[in-house]
């Protein structure tokens, strides 16, 4: 008893503080600190789904509470193996493991039939605590976990988003000087501004720049990641932009981009009476230059340039236009991959809120159905019936139409309970419901279970000679059904029969629902009085 107390207490509490709180990381301190307080809990681990890994998302240890959003990587030194962990998540199984001064509850956390977090609690030893007892806020903190986690994940999503958009402003405000200060670089900046991609702004760079700049040949290189360097658009032999994507390769090792880590800083390297190469076979002497292009602290690739074609002269002002260069590139290039992802991460958001909200108009759409259907025989329940007698009630009353009314009581059904069993009396009833349901098809009409062995036949704007023979029908239906059934002393009958009150009234000011179904239950029992397995029309 007093360990029922202490977990309605819990419950109570849990429950009281939840209702009030705002966010994901509120709900799973208040649950830690009620679970130290109500249960001595040590410690608390929160395991959660999070971008295809396991992660955890909240520890409660001696030094105190830690949550952390987005989830952090489980540690090598977690003071739970994980390979217990991931056991513990695939046989999806709550359990109570002793350990050394005390117990240890998993609790899996699941939702819509999906493991998404695990928590595991370190308790006190406790004879009389069961896993059972912690299943109801297994299910609630999955909920709030499965909502929260979207929530925050949104949220933490729009920050990203609101980061791109302010490195963008930054991108635009540091053009706008530049175009001031060079009306060459400046044409060049609103071309690759308008350019309809990232493909169509690396070609307008590279053919643009040749003309702006006067250099002879020019190409771009981007960093794939794994010391790879990819072509975009280049120069050939000839002096003509082409494409230049089909080249990949590993960057060298003497390369300049990965040996000239102060001339890196400067963001551009010219050496002057050097080879001259193209696809890395040397094609001549001359000067190159190459101007790295970053975000941020990040290299993301370079500029090549040399003057294979005319032999120019390396000019005093080259210098300051190629970096001025490379800084417009490596914004624009950044820009267009910041407003690139952003765009993919919108789409994602907007399919992820059109598929929530596809699911729960699929929910509420089968929830509804489930609450209007009798759970045993999948026909129209009482509170669909009740609503719908009301309504043709009220449109029989306004157009003075006939409104009509079938009871049926299954004969002896009791007895028949007694001696075949409950779960024959149910397909009986099944059975029954199923034939009586198909049996009048005209638009209005309304079969429903009215509770235990009743059921009601609704029939709006039909008269009391169509109910009677809807009625007779019925007792046919039931009796072509030919379910046996044991004599008793309470029927002769070797097969199960139905009786059927019916009752047909136009309504007035002075009758009522209630009325109206009481004279039908009325006949229904004159037609038991009459001997059963027939019907009985109101008088």
């Amino acid at each position: 008893m007093a360990e029922n107390e202490r977990l309605n207490t819990f419950y109570h509490h849990l429950m009281s503080v939840w209702g009030k709180t705002h966010g994901l990381r509120t709900i799973c301190e208040l649950t830690c600190r009620h679970l130290a307080e109500d249960f001595a809990a040590t410690q608390v681990q929160l395991i959660v789904a999070y971008q295809a890994r396991w992660n955890t998302l909240l520890r409660m240890d001696e030094s105190g509470i830690h949550y952390q959003f987005p989830p952090t990587k489980i540690k090598e030194n977690n003071r739970i193996p994980f390979s217990q962990i991931t056991h513990t998540i695939r046989i999806n199984n709550a359990r109570l493991d002793n350990i050394e001064n005390g117990c240890r509850l998993w609790l899996p956390l699941e939702r819509r039939s999906v493991i998404i977090g695990l928590l595991i609690i370190d308790l006190p030893k406790d004879p009389h605590l069961q896993c059972s007892d912690f299943n109801y806020l297994a299910t609630l903190l999955a909920s709030e976990l499965d909502a929260g986690l979207l929530s925050e994940s949104i949220e933490h999503e729009h920050h990203g988003r609101r980061t791109a958009e302010r490195e963008l402003q930054i991108s635009q405000h540091e053009q706008q000087a530049l175009q001031e200060q060079l009306q060459a670089l400046h044409d060049i900046s609103f071309k690759l501004w308008r350019a309809r991609s990232i493909d169509d702004m690396l070609f307008t760079a590279v053919d643009e720049a040749k003309k702006v700049l006067h250099v002879d040949r020019m190409a771009i290189f981007l960093c794939k990641g794994n010391n790879l360097m990819q072509g975009t658009y280049g120069t050939d032999l000839f002096g003509n932009t082409i494409d230049e994507q089909y080249f990949e390769s590993k960057i060298p090792d003497d390369y300049w981009y990965t040996n000239n880590k102060q001339v890196l800083k400067e963001y551009l390297s010219v050496n002057e009476n050097t080879p001259l190469y193209h696809d890395f076979k040397q094609v001549g002497f001359g000067w190159n230059a190459y101007i790295s292009l970053w975000d941020e602290d990040s290299p993301v690739g370079w500029i090549a340039c040399d003057n294979l074609l005319t032999g120019m002269p390396f000019l005093s002002y080259h210098r300051q236009l190629l970096k001025q260069f490379g800084f417009i590139v490596s914004q624009h290039l950044v820009r267009r991959q910041a407003e690139e992802k952003l765009i993919k991460l919108n789409k994602e958001l907007e399919q992820r809120v059109l598929d929530r909200t596809a699911e729960l108009e699929r929910v509420n759409g089968q929830l509804e159905k489930i609450s209007r259907l009798d759970p045993l025989t999948s026909v129209s329940n009482r509170r669909v019936f009740d609503q719908r007698f009301r309504e043709e009630w009220l449109h029989a009353s306004r157009h003075q139409q006939p409104l009509s009314l079938l009871l049926i009581d299954v004969d002896h059904f009791k007895s028949y309970n007694d001696n075949y069993g409950h779960a024959a009396g149910d397909r009986c009833l099944k059975m029954i419901a199923s034939t009586l349901e198909s049996l009048e098809r005209r638009s209005g009409a309304l079969f429903a279970r009215y509770g235990g062995e009743e059921f009601v036949l609704l029939l709006p704007n039909q008269d009391q000679f169509s109910a009677g023979y809807i009625a007779q029908r019925a007792l046919h239906a039931i009796q072509m059904l030919e379910i046996p059934r044991i004599n008793g002393a309470d029927s002769a009958a070797t097969i199960v029969s139905i009786s059927i009150g019916v009752n047909t009234i136009i309504p007035t000011e002075n009758n009522s629902p209630d009325i109206f179904f009481k004279k039908t239950d009325k006949a229904l029992y004159q037609a038991k009085d009459n001997g059963r397995n027939q019907f009985c029309v109101s008088s």
